[in-house]
């Protein structure tokens, strides 16, 4: 079996720019929801990429399947129903450390009743980074 393709950061900047949808959520500067909005680990960005990979490590039904320079490239898989979401995790140097921005995406359906927001909040509380 092929390993999943990891996107490029300029491919998972591409995505983060559409914000928002029915089915998916994303980072965004200025976003509705606190879930949404950036953060920025105080760590270069290898052990910022490291210490994702932990947390997700640690996550019920989340796996890592892939990464390249400035990308995390993750899944995860509901309990009962087995849906799968890709989740993209970019990671940019700035002030502070790394910039932490996400999408989290469905694979099935047309609405995600909150999931996906949800799998970002659940991402930043792995990190201590919750609100």
């Amino acid at each position: 079996m092929a390993s999943p393709r990891v996107p490029s950061t300029d491919e998972v900047r591409a995505l983060l720019a559409r914000g928002t949808g029915r089915n998916f959520a994303a980072t965004s500067p200025a976003p509705d929801d606190a879930r949404l909005r950036p953060r920025v680990l105080p760590l270069a960005p290898e052990a910022a990429a490291e210490r994702i990979e932990r947390a997700i490590a640690c996550l019920r039904g989340w796996r890592v399947v892939g990464r390249r320079e400035g990308v995390i490239q993750a899944t995860r898989t509901a309990r009962v129903f087995r849906f799968v979401n890709d989740v993209s995790i970019l990671l940019e140097p700035a002030a502070g450390g790394t910039a932490v921005s996400a999408r989290s995406a469905s694979r099935v359906g047309r609405s995600d009743l909150g999931r996906n927001r949800r799998n970002l909040a659940e991402l930043w509380q792995a990190l201590g980074l919750g609100d």
